[in-house]
């Protein structure tokens, strides 16, 4: 129920990543629903995928390769952003696959 609540009021945000031998081949995708609205949302998204981007760069220059910090790098990163400005916390939801 608190989940429900939660996407209810927040909305969801959904990241993907393609990967090959840990190399990105595509993405990141941000997928957004129920979060943003209007002619902000584009620029909003746009900004966040350049984000992601730049969070996932930066754990492959240190050779870090774990899902788990992955996951966590984009969580903190693209959840910073958003709350700075929007206010709201969607729930963040890094999907890594390997192709």
């Amino acid at each position: 129920m608190r989940d429900r609540k939660h996407l209810s009021e927040d909305g969801i945000l959904v990241v993907t990543r393609n990967k090959t031998d840990g190399k990105i081949i595509s993405g990141p995708d941000l997928i957004s629903r129920g979060f943003v609205y209007g002619p902000d949302s584009d620029g909003l998204i746009d900004e966040a995928t350049r984000i992601a981007a730049a969070a996932i760069e930066d754990l492959q220059d240190e050779s870090i390769t774990q899902w788990n910090r992955l996951k966590q790098a984009l969580r903190e990163s693209i959840g910073r952003y958003l709350y700075a400005k929007t206010k709201r916390r969607p729930m963040i939801l890094p999907i890594i696959m390997d192709v």
